[in-house]
C-alpha cells in the first residue's frame, strides 16, 4: 500500500509523535510511506532516525499537488485540509483519513463536518474527541477511536525497578509541563508545599519549560530545597525511572504524551478529571483521578499513595498493562492497517 502521512506540527508533540511512529511502523511492515511536515520542524529532524525521508509540507502540497505516483491513502494528523474541493479531488483516487489527536472547539469540528463526504474515516484519539465529532453531526459510523500509541521498549526498564522503589523512602513526586504561563508549575509547587506539611521527607521534581520563574516560585514558597528543576529533557525514560508518582496539573482538555510515557514506565499518575486527559484513566485501577485546580484534592491523593506502597504497585502494574495491551505502537498500527484495508472493501 502506498501511503502519505501529513502533519503541520512544528514540535514533536503528541500529534506529530503519532504521525512519525505510525509512519515508521508502516514502513517496517513493507508499505510505501511518505511523511510530510514543515521543513523546520523537529519531526523533520527526527524522521531520518527511522529511515523515513520527510518531505517539506509546502503550500503547494497543502493544496494537494503531490509529485510522483498516486497514493492509496492520504492521512492527515491534526492538519486540516484547505477545503472540500481539495478533498473531493483527492478522494477520487485516494482514501482520505483525518486523525484528530487534540480536542478542538465547535468551529474546528464543524469544519471537519463539511469534509465528511470525502473522508473514509475520522480517527479520534479518545472517546471525548469522538463525542465532539458526533456532536458536530459527523456520522458515528465514519468515526473510530484509535488511542495514542507509544513504543514501550524504551520505558520497560523503568517499570522493572518500580516494585523495589515503592518500598523505599523518600518518595519523589514529579510533574512534566510546557505551560508557558507557569500556572501548572505554580499549582504543582503549591501542592508540594501542602504535602510537605504532612510528609516533610518527600522530594519533588519539575520537568519541562525552561523558565527561572519556577525556581523563584519554589523559593517564595520556602520549598526550593525539596524541588529539583530539570527543564526540557531528551532522556525521559531515565527521568521516569527516578519518579514514584507523576502529577498532571492541567485544567485544559486534551491528551498528554508525558502521561502515556509515565504509565508505560509503571509510574502511578494523579490526573485531573478533564476531558481527554482522564479518558484512559480508571480511578484506583491505573491511576488516581482528582478535582482539577483543587490543591487539597491533589495533596491527599499524593499522601495516600505514599502511605500505601501496595496501592502504588497495583496501579503501576495496571497502568503498564493498559499501555502494553492497548496502546503500544504495534497495537495502534494494527488497528490503522485494518481501517485502511476496510476502506477499500
Amino acid at each position: 500500500m502506498n501511503l502519505l502521512i501529513l502533519t503541520d506540527s512544528s514540535r514533536l508533540d503528541i500529534s506529530s509523535y503519532q504521525a512519525l511512529h505510525t509512519a515508521a511502523d508502516l514502513l517496517r511492515r513493507g508499505h510505501l510511506v511518505s511523511l510530510m511536515c514543515p521543513a523546520d520542524s523537529q519531526l523533520c529532524r527526527e524522521a531520518p532516525k527511522y529511515d523515513l525521508a520527510a518531505k517539506e509540507l509546502t503550500l503547494r502540497r497543502r493544496m494537494g499537488f503531490f509529485e510522483g505516483p498516486g497514493y492509496d491513502v492520504v492521512h492527515y494528523y491534526d492538519t486540516e485540509p484547505a477545503n472540500a474541493l481539495l478533498l473531493k479531488r483527492l478522494s477520487a483516487s485516494s482514501k482520505v483519513f483525518i486523525s484528530r489527536v487534540a480536542l478542538g472547539g465547535e468551529a474546528a469540528m464543524q469544519r471537519l463536518k463539511k469534509l465528511e463526504p470525502y473522508v473514509s474515516r475520522f480517527i479520534a484519539s479518545c472517546p471525548s474527541v469522538r463525542g465532539d465529532m458526533c456532536a458536530a453531526g459527523i456520522d458515528l459510523a465514519r468515526t473510530f477511536v484509535v488511542p495514542p500509541g507509544i513504543n514501550p521498549g524504551r520505558w520497560e526498564s523503568a517499570m522493572l525497578i518500580k516494585h523495589a522503589m515503592f518500598q523505599k523512602r523518600p518518595f519523589k513526586v514529579g510533574t512534566v509541563s510546557m505551560d508557558p504561563t507557569m500556572a501548572e508549575q505554580e499549582f504543582f509547587l503549591k501542592t508540594a508545599k501542602e504535602v510537605l506539611l504532612e510528609l516533610p521527607e518527600t522530594n519533588f521534581m519539575v520537568v519541562g519549560a525552561k523558565d527561572e520563574r519556577i525556581r523563584d516560585m519554589a523559593r517564595d514558597l520556602g520549598i526550593s530545597h525539596k524541588v529539583d528543576v530539570l527543564w526540557e529533557r531528551e532522556d525521559m525514560p531515565e527521568v521516569m525511572a527516578m519518579l514514584h508518582i507523576l502529577v498532571k496539573a492541567n485544567t485544559r482538555p486534551g491528551l498528554s504524551m508525558s502521561l502515556i510515557e509515565a504509565q508505560a514506565s509503571g509510574v502511578p499518575c494523579i490526573v485531573p478529571r478533564v476531558r481527554g486527559l482522564s479518558d484512559y484513566v480508571a480511578h484506583g485501577r491505573n491511576g488516581i483521578l482528582v478535582n482539577p485546580g483543587d490543591v487539597r484534592s491533589y495533596a491527599e491523593a499524593i499522601i495516600g499513595l505514599i502511605r500505601h506502597p501496595e496501592l502504588c504497585h497495583s496501579i503501576s502494574r495496571s497502568a503498564y498493562d493498559q499501555i502494553s495491551l492497548n496502546m503500544s505502537m504495534r497495537v495502534v498500527t494494527n488497528l490503522m492497517c485494518q481501517l485502511y484495508e476496510e476502506a477499500f472493501l
